[in-house]
């Protein structure tokens, strides 16, 4: 068994590893978000040495074709043999160069690519783990109530004031624990809560602006909170994936409504194990290049007594401000502000 972290990233792309191997990588990998820029690194090499391949491999069956019926037979087996040489000479060009660089990283990096979709998920928290400022809408597609609920529902403990849907909601996230959720009122109404990171917090319509240490004390509002996948955090969200969920990933697509620029898009699409709490399917579609994300979708996530299907869908990615994810940004100076 080795300690090694390069040699634990060979063995887990060539799938040698032990289970003793895997616990020791997962546990790497936790330990700093640097180690997974490193295998986030050595995936993109991977990538880039299988597309080189794979486009060297259509071009050649392209060459042969073409030249089939223009040749003789005799004529066209030749150029068949010399578009095999040239391509064979070509990607192993190739491969080399992707291996000797890879060598300066990681000695003997590993082809496998039954691994792919944790890995993908790998380069995914590494690429969302900057600190920017990004910008949401959720849309609620559907909302369910289990039978025992709605009974329960009926009492008179339930006659409180409906809070404010969380459809057309937006959400502002910066980093993993600062966020500003802004939805309406019946009455058009904005309703706003947050964190700074330091302190939560909730501007309401009327009253006093309500302010506590305890992080946790207004983002109850926002879905996934009870089982730490909370919209909010995109971070710990994502970690959570890679811990309570098989993951798999779909071919590369282009034209998706959630780009919001022009790179290619992927989907990974995550299905809750056994045993585990929280949505029953997490679909994250994320920018192939960047591995920016730029929607997540959540098939039944608990909400409360309810179970939301619901679309985070990102609108915005710019800097919000130095004091955009205070209270105070969000009302006037002359609110009362109160401690609880």
């Amino acid at each position: 068994m080795t300690n090694d972290p390069r040699q634990l990233i060979d063995g887990y792309l060539d799938e040698t590893l032990s289970s003793d191997e895997h616990e020791l990588l997962n546990r790497w990998l936790k330990a700093a978000p640097e180690n997974a820029q490193q295998l986030a690194h050595a995936t993109l090499l991977h990538d880039r040495l299988r597309s080189e391949h794979l486009a060297l491999d259509a071009a050649s069956e392209i060459s042969r074709r073409a030249l089939a019926p223009v040749l003789g037979k005799s004529t066209a087996a030749s150029a068949l043999r010399l578009s095999r040489w040239a391509t064979s000479t070509a990607s192993t060009a190739a491969i080399v160069a992707a291996m000797l660089l890879a060598a300066v990283l990681w000695k003997g990096f590993g082809e496998s690519s039954a691994s792919a979709a944790v890995v993908e998920l790998n380069r995914i928290i590494a690429a969302n783990a900057q600190p920017s400022d990004r910008t949401f809408k959720i849309t609620v597609e559907e909302s369910a109530l289990p039978q025992r609920q709605r009974e329960r529902s009926e009492s008179p403990e339930s006659n409180r004031p409906p809070k404010p849907p969380i459809e057309g909601a937006v959400l502002h996230v910066r980093g993993g624990g600062q966020f500003v959720l802004v939805r309406k009122t019946a009455d058009g109404r904005p309703f706003v809560t947050g964190s700074n990171g330091q302190t939560s917090w909730a501007v309401r319509p009327d009253g006093p602006v309500r302010f506590s240490s305890d992080l946790t004390r207004f983002n109850r509002d926002l879905p996934g909170h009870e089982h730490s996948m909370p919209l909010s955090n995109i971070h710990e969200g994502l970690e959570r994936l890679r811990e309570a969920f098989d993951v798999q990933l779909l071919p590369v697509e282009s034209g998706d409504e959630a780009n919001i620029d022009d790179e290619p898009s992927r989907l990974i699409v995550a299905v809750k194990k056994r045993g585990f709490r929280g949505p029953k399917r997490v679909e994250v579609t994320y920018s192939v290049r960047s591995g920016l994300i730029r929607q997540m979708r959540f098939v039944e996530m608990p909400y409360g007594p309810a179970r939301l299907t619901l679309r985070m869908t990102l609108v915005e990615e710019q800097p919000l401000g130095e004091a955009f994810f205070d209270h105070q940004s969000h009302h006037d100076a002359d609110r009362t502000v109160e401690e609880e």
